[in-house]
């Protein structure tokens, strides 16, 4: 049943059995626990490196459409209020309203980030600290981005507006090297424009070489 699954998602993509099956799993998550009063995740984080045309982008998408919740953004046009919250001033009577961004419209689902490495260092750190904390503190003066991947919820507290939103979300992404080609002879860190800090948030990762015949 599970080979049938993993072969249902994303047929038109040939191949890459491995890589479909981690997203499988992630689509039905796991379950949330404590351990000594610490909050467990239940959701799985996957990243796929890998040279450009190998169906990477296909594979996101298709699990954005597959999910009951998912969310499909693009790391080269994605904010970090795109990615977490904004919070925005009426005009007539001054009072604040927040937009959720992606991680909390993909609440208990999925947020899938394509071209992840195109994104700026903000936009990672705003990542991090969601995939890490799972929260987001709006204070006076601006966002303070500690949305958490580990605790699973927003808090905002700005302009008399105190509240707590959740971001129960799995995060799939997706990335190219630098160079265009996965180089063996680098570790991941040295291929991609990311910090070894949200390298390490992503539980599976998943390396795809391309081999063109001789």
């Amino acid at each position: 049943m599970f080979r049938l699954l993993v072969q249902s998602l994303c047929p038109t993509i040939y191949g890459q059995e491995l890589v479909k099956a981690g997203l499988t799993l992630c689509l039905f998550g796991g379950c949330s626990g404590s351990d000594d009063a610490v909050g467990i995740r239940g959701e799985a984080h996957i990243l796929v490196v890998g040279d450009p045309g190998l169906g990477k982008s296909q594979m996101l998408q298709a699990c954005a459409n597959i999910a009951p919740r998912g969310v499909f953004v693009c790391g080269n046009t994605a904010t970090s209020a795109g990615l977490t919250v904004s919070l925005t001033r009426e005009s007539g009577s001054g009072d604040y309203s927040l937009e959720g961004g992606a991680l909390v419209l993909a609440d208990r689902g999925v947020c899938c980030i394509d071209e992840l490495d195109k994104m700026q260092h903000a936009q990672h750190q705003a990542l991090l600290e969601g995939m890490e904390q799972q929260r987001i503190s709006v204070v006076k003066g601006g966002l303070a981005l500690l949305e958490g991947m580990e605790q699973q919820r927003i808090s905002v507290a700005k302009g008399g507006l105190v509240c707590t939103l959740p971001a129960r979300a799995a995060v799939l992404a997706a990335a190219n090297p630098v160079h265009g080609h996965y180089n063996k002879a680098k570790t991941v860190a040295e291929n991609l424009k990311i910090s070894a800090p949200l390298l390490s948030r992503f539980d599976l990762l998943f390396i795809l070489v391309d081999r063109p015949d001789e």
